[in-house]
């Protein structure tokens, strides 16, 4: 089961696609003359619904990458640096 699944984080994802839509759907109130003769009101924002729902399946991939990476111990090296630059022992060796 993948951190994307936790309610918690797909709110959160879902809060941030949100807001993302909201200043699009802005856009056409704040420069109407960039949509001239391209889209309606009505149409921008299908397009930016759409947009959003393709926005929230990307960062919900992109996160489970990086969750991937956490598990596979990608980061664990950089930690292991980290802490003897620190002067930190730990009990792991590589």
């Amino acid at each position: 089961m993948s951190i994307v699944d936790n309610v918690d984080m797909e709110n959160q994802i879902g809060e941030v696609v949100d807001a993302f839509e909201e200043k699009m759907k802005i856009l056409f109130e704040e420069v109407p003359e960039m949509f001239e003769g391209r889209s309606t009101e009505q149409e921008w924002s299908t397009q930016v619904k759409n947009c959003g729902l393709d926005l929230m399946d990307a960062i919900g991939k992109v996160v489970e990458q990086y969750e991937a990476k956490l598990h596979n111990g990608e980061y664990y090296e950089e930690l292991r640096d980290w802490q003897q630059d620190a002067g930190i022992k730990t009990g792991r060796t590589a």
